[in-house]
């Protein structure tokens, strides 16, 4: 009997916490339907807390008692593993795409990532490079097309892709960076005009995802990202899903 309780009692120490996600702000809006579908699945609690990439890092480097961490590239998960922080080696589950959007009646559609240049362009927002991936591609992009001198002086940063998505919105700037996922979101879909900016500029964002700590459940999260059904969502979103990334790659 004492051998049975303590096996229940373990039983619901390990199943019986929710599940800590981590992630990036720009999968913010597809990881909400992601979480809703494995929920329907395994009726758990789950917490998400959604920030920029490198702050999210830096809390697990203090300690925070994250389970699984999705990040806007591989470099923070690769840190991590390297440093000896993640039960499990890295892996990539996306490919995002980075886009230039504008709340404001500006003829973006026409003149693409060049309008920036504009004199009718005053501010533009961009997520911070040192914490966020989507922020460095943006600057590498600048860079590439031959704009960044024109335009640094113009540029706003926000700590994520959630807060340079505000001030677009918003209207605090003119025009600003952000993901894909984000325009396509419900609540954002529509709304203004926006153009992918050519990948040829940037890097490929291979986001990652690792598990922080050995729960059960995060083990069936990250088995369930690369489900059809969740990679169904995130090509919803706009993302280069992880058969086109291996095929593409050829490195899987």
């Amino acid at each position: 009997m004492v051998y049975i309780f303590f096996v229940l009692l373990m039983f619901v120490f390990s199943y019986g916490q929710p599940l800590k996600i981590a992630a990036s702000a720009n999968i913010q809006y597809p990881l909400k339907e992601i979480v809703e579908e494995f929920k329907k699945i395994y009726r758990i609690d789950i917490i998400t807390v959604v920030s920029s990439s490198g702050k999210l890092t830096a809390q697990i480097e203090r300690g925070a008692p994250y389970d699984i961490f999705l990040s806007a590239n591989m470099k923070y998960p690769d840190y991590l593993y390297n440093k000896g922080l993640t039960a499990k080696k890295p892996v990539v589950y996306a490919e995002g795409i980075l886009v230039l959007w504008s709340m404001k009646n500006i003829p973006l559609k026409e003149k693409g990532i060049s309008i920036l240049k504009e004199r009718y362009i005053k501010k533009i927002s961009i997520p911070n490079p040192k914490n966020a991936p989507y922020g460095l591609e943006a600057i590498r992009a600048l860079k590439n097309s031959g704009l960044y001198r024109q335009v640094r002086n113009k540029l706003v940063y926000g700590e994520s892709v959630m807060q340079s998505t505000q001030y677009i919105y918003k209207k605090l700037v003119d025009a600003g960076f952000t993901s894909k996922s984000v325009v396509l979101s419900p609540r954002l879909k529509n709304k203004g005009v926006w153009v992918e900016v050519d990948k040829r500029l940037y890097n490929p964002i291979k986001q990652g995802v690792v598990i922080i700590r050995k729960n059960p459940y995060a083990e069936k999260f990250l088995k369930f990202l690369f489900s059809e059904k969740a990679q169904k969502i995130l090509k919803k979103y706009g993302y280069r899903i992880y058969e086109q990334v291996k095929r593409k790659n050829n490195q899987y």
